[in-house]
């Protein structure tokens, strides 16, 4: 986690739709979950970064679950460095060859079982189940997703440049509240898409649109070399990702979702 400031006190170093990180003492941060929280989920991401560091990954080892101030969070060994986002937000090089070194990690995470982690197949149908989209678009995404593999691959399941830091010691994922057991290719192509459509501060030009183009591709052409999984085994998951996407807090990208749902229904019907 990205920290910084007067070690004395409870110092908000970052902020998220469901959380806030502060500072707690000079090597430890707290993340605290906004309420209403999800306790699974909590106990997920503790039970999952637990397992990553284990395993040798580059994670925020996790050192205890608790309450403050009627909020649960986790209490995590401090990191230091800003995320990707902001570290070349200015660099699109330097983007480029950290997309590259992430793809590395991402296909180190997917070579590890998930012991006991939740379905990555449970939780796209859940949030399908919830998506603000029309019964058909409903209907028409759940079928999707039945035609796809299943697995029990170590997925993250929301790695992109915004939950990533540049640490001294290279690149270190962070929130791994929604991993689970799964299909690599889901998870690569929920990647690209954050990549391709996440939120970015000021996102307002159309070159910066091109440029994340750009940037998804190369990404999914890095992790390709690495994994030799096919073009279509990774777009084929994009419809039943995007659907999922809009389960979540309403966020000003959520026009810009549907369309490209639309347009993935479109050309499926065309085919």
């Amino acid at each position: 986690m990205p920290a910084e400031g007067n070690p004395a006190g409870p110092v908000p170093v970052d902020s998220g739709l469901s959380s806030e990180v502060f500072l707690h003492g000079t090597d430890r941060v707290l993340k605290l979950y906004r309420e209403p929280s999800e306790p699974a989920a909590i106990e997920n991401e503790f039970r999952a970064s637990a397992l990553a560091h284990a395993r040798g990954l580059p994670v925020a080892r996790p050192i205890a679950l608790l309450k403050r101030d009627g909020r649960t969070g986790i209490l995590f060994e401090r990191l230091h460095g800003p995320t990707m986002l902001k570290r070349y937000a200015k660099n699109p090089l330097g983007m480029m060859l950290a997309l590259r070194r992430l793809a590395a990690i991402q296909h180190a995470i997917h070579a590890l079982p998930a012991q006991d982690l939740p379905l990555q197949r449970a939780r796209l149908a859940h949030d399908i189940g919830w998506a603000r989209v029309s019964e058909a678009t409903r209907e028409a995404a759940l079928a999707a997703l039945d035609r796809l593999p299943g697995g029990d691959a170590f997925c993250h399941n929301d790695i992109h440049p915004g939950n990533v830091l540049c640490t001294p010691a290279g690149l270190a994922v962070i929130d791994w509240q929604k991993a689970g057991a799964g299909c690599p290719a889901a998870d690569v192509a929920r990647t690209e898409l954050m990549i391709r459509y996440g939120r970015l501060p000021k996102d307002r030009s159309g070159k910066a649109d091109k440029l994340r183009g750009v940037a998804a591709d190369w990404y999914v052409r890095c992790y390709r070399r690495l994994s030799g999984l096919n073009r279509e085994e990774i777009r084929a998951w994009h419809l039943p990702l995007m659907v999922a996407r809009l389960c979540a807090q309403r966020i000003d990208k959520d026009v810009q979702i549907l369309e490209v749902v639309d347009r993935l229904l479109s050309a499926r019907r065309a085919a």
